[in-house]
């Protein structure tokens, strides 16, 4: 059976025409990209609001081992939080802060229940003047609002 003959300005043609297509769908794709009202980031709430667990199990468990939780901070991980609960009622006087002083990470001394740092600096239970985080108690849970605007408030 013969071949026929194909015609190469139709496959230019057809070439030509795909390369146009083509160009046009990049050229609408980065138009719709640009057009996004913006180049502002919006981070989320849930992003800087760190839930440690149950109010309950928690409570029970920093007065069983006399030790207070300590967290890697889970909104940029750059720094150590401490999580502390300072009453027998596990819905109130829950406390965070930074577990850090410079480079320095603090350390739990249960004997004392207080924290040194590396300096062999004692810190109190409480955190004293150490960069406090806002805590609630929210259906259960506890939450830590790691937000860089967070004010320094405790649970109520």
């Amino acid at each position: 059976m013969p071949v026929a003959k194909s015609d190469p300005r139709r496959a230019t043609i057809v070439g030509v025409v795909g390369v146009i297509v083509g160009t046009l769908l990049i050229v609408l794709v980065l138009f719709a990209n640009n057009s996004g009202g913006g180049d502002s980031t919006h981070t989320s709430p849930s992003k800087t609001r760190f839930t440690v667990g149950s109010a309950e199990s928690l409570a029970t468990r920093i007065r069983e081992d006399q030790t207070p939780l300590f967290f890697n901070d889970t909104a940029t991980g750059s720094r150590p939080i401490v999580v502390h609960h300072l009453s027998s009622d596990p819905k109130i006087d829950w406390i965070a802060f930074d577990a850090a002083t410079g480079s320095c990470t603090l350390t739990w001394r249960r004997e004392s229940q207080d924290f040194t740092d590396c300096n062999g600096t004692r810190v109190p239970a409480d955190g004293d003047d150490l960069h406090h985080y806002p805590v609630i108690v929210e259906a259960g849970d506890v939450v830590v609002d790691l937000s860089v605007d967070a004010t320094t408030t405790s649970s109520s």
